[in-house]
């Protein structure tokens, strides 16, 4: 009888345990720094996989430029990503209105078929957004300042690293262009593409991550050691839709032609 009495309160106690070790309420309390990804679209829309598209936005055409990606929030204990903070997360384009030019510009959604980017931002912001300590306008200010801010193209440019349809960079060199305006505080990230697997590749310049504040108003060093996939080479192909005029075209429907040999050749 005393173990029928007692098992009440050992449910409830087990059912406590539970609630406060579940990813929601974890997630809640551990997210303390932000990682903002940078991609190029050159590198995108050139290693693209054959069953996959680069498509024109509905809204038009995006800057020639990085563009945000995500702002993602992290753990610094665990080193790993804070997600989902919200079981039915609100997004609302109301907050958005003031800064949708920039948002078109650069917080662009390449992904077939062509979309406004909407789609995109709403899975940010309850995939990572939900998870900071910002509201949802804050968090998608924050993340076009950063990326005024950390201008990875100016950078590279100053340091004569442009966009070249055959030319390759090494990594060293991409770090020190970078290193000066932003610190230790950013990972570079390649996406490779094998001409003979698995020996003969070239990688791309495809994302710069940077480790930002929880509030995200600043760079900040990296809490976790984060390292290159890049081989000692990169390649920074051109972005195609700066190269390829399409007056008169649709561009709802649009894809983006491929540059290819020196012809695109900046």
């Amino acid at each position: 009888m005393a173990v029928l009495k007692a098992l009440p309160g050992i449910c409830l106690l087990g059912l406590l345990l539970y609630l406060s070790s579940s990813p929601a309420a974890m997630a809640a309390s551990k997210s303390d720094y932000l990682i903002l990804t940078l991609m190029w679209p050159g590198s995108y829309c050139t290693s693209v996989q054959p069953t996959e598209k680069c498509c024109m936005p509905t809204n038009g055409e995006p800057a020639a430029d990085f563009l945000v990606q995500a702002l993602e929030t992290y753990d610094s204990t665990t080193g790993k990503p804070v997600t989902k903070c919200s079981s039915s997360c609100a997004f609302k384009i109301l907050p958005l209105v003031n800064m949708l030019d920039d948002l078109y510009t650069y917080y662009a959604n390449l992904t077939c078929p062509s979309n406004s980017g909407m789609p995109h931002w709403k899975d940010v912001w309850c995939t990572y957004g939900t998870c900071s300590r910002l509201n949802q306008s804050l968090y998608f200010d924050r993340a076009l300042r950063l990326r005024e801010k950390v201008n990875p193209l100016v950078n590279l440019g100053s340091s004569g690293i442009i966009p070249h349809a055959t030319k390759s960079y090494s990594l060293e060199d991409i770090n020190d262009a970078l290193a000066p305006r932003i610190g230790l505080s950013f990972t570079v990230v390649c996406t490779r593409n094998y001409i003979l697997w698995p020996f003969f590749y070239d990688d791309y310049l495809y994302q710069i991550r940077v480790c930002v504040s929880s509030d995200g108003r600043s760079v900040i060093g990296c809490p976790n050691g984060r390292e290159s996939n890049c081989g000692d080479t990169v390649k920074f192909p051109p972005v195609p839709y700066a190269l390829h005029g399409r007056e008169g075209d649709s561009v709802s429907s649009t894809l983006i032609e491929l540059p290819s040999g020196d012809e695109t050749a900046l």
